[in-house]
């Protein structure tokens, strides 16, 4: 006797399938989605909000993700967990984007943060896509053929977006414990040259003339930018035994902190750092951020005293 079919047509879903329709699964399936917009709205707040369009999108990211996850713990049907699935996998098909070719004129570095966002966001995805195929076939007549056909599908979806996270986070640069760092110039090229941006004038920058920035009141021994405050300000970095060299108009001085068995740069003592945010050399979005103990400034090229007189508006 068969157990797999009455009447000669497919079983109906099982306990399983039950179980992950219900109110507990999508309810966790909600807190991932939630999380993944919380972490949008905290990097919105300590140093994605000032990028054109992205810190917009970030907002908008949080607003969307919150919402979802209330209709899906709120709603019984298929429709909105499915949706809010699609939402996720969209968000982390706009963060690839943002790491390979760029998104509305912005080239994501590699972070810790991001790595977690898109984490979540992939969770989210499988969570809430079995949520919303669990409860299809608990309404379809064949409904386990209906939701064993889906799962495949669904199965083959998360594969193909945690190969795609892996290879693009692999690609375009490693993601560190503390985030995505930049190395000066082995040789040839001075570390630190001066560049003249437009409402800022003349500021420091890297070899590669991205902009260069100091938090306000940090100093060697009190140290406020740390753990994940670098996967967003990646430190400037020279490697071992490389003297740092200062191109023409860079008056202060240059040298070296110890932090944690690398060596960051620092002028007049301020530790130098990049910005996440910027995507190609003159741009200046970390300008006046407020975040990690305290505020970011570009570094005034022309600053000959310990002061290093940041740049203030423009």
């Amino acid at each position: 006797m068969s157990t797999g079919t009455v009447s000669g047509h497919a079983a109906g879903p099982g306990p399983w399938a039950r179980a992950l329709g219900g109110r507990g699964f999508a309810a966790l399936g909600a807190l991932v989605l939630a999380g993944s917009g919380a972490l949008h709205l905290y990097l919105y707040f300590n140093g994605y909000g000032p990028v054109p369009t992205i810190g917009t999108l970030f907002v908008l990211q949080f607003a969307a993700a919150i919402c979802s996850a209330v209709l899906v713990v709120a709603t019984k049907g298929p429709v909105v967990p499915a949706g809010a699935a699609l939402f996720a996998l969209a968000t982390l098909g706009g963060y690839l984007l943002s790491l390979s070719v760029g998104l509305f004129g912005f080239k994501e570095v590699p972070t810790s943060y991001g790595a977690w966002a898109g984490g979540l966001e992939l969770a989210a995805f499988g969570v809430l896509g079995a949520v919303a195929l669990a409860r299809l076939a608990l309404r379809a007549p064949r409904g386990g053929r209906v939701l064993a056909t889906a799962a495949r599908a669904t199965g083959a979806l998360l594969g193909a977006g945690a190969l795609a996270l892996a290879l693009s986070l692999e690609l375009v640069g490693p993601v560190a414990g503390a985030g995505a760092v930049r190395s000066g110039p082995a040789t040839g090229k001075p570390t630190v040259v001066v560049v003249d941006l437009r409402h800022y004038g003349p500021v420091l920058a890297d070899s590669s003339r991205m902009s260069l920035y100091l938090l306000s009141d940090e100093r060697p021994g009190h140290l406020t930018c740390t753990s994940g405050c670098l996967s967003i300000w990646p430190p400037l970095l020279v490697g071992k035994g490389q003297v740092p060299r200062a191109g023409p108009g860079v008056r202060g001085h240059l040298g070296v902190l110890a932090r944690g068995g690398l060596r960051e740069l620092t002028y007049n003592g301020y530790p130098l750092y990049t910005y996440a945010g910027d995507s190609s050399p003159g741009n200046a979005n970390g300008e006046g951020i407020p975040s990690f103990g305290g505020t970011w400034y570009l570094v005034r090229a022309p600053a000959t005293s310990r002061g290093a007189t940041p740049v203030r508006g423009g």
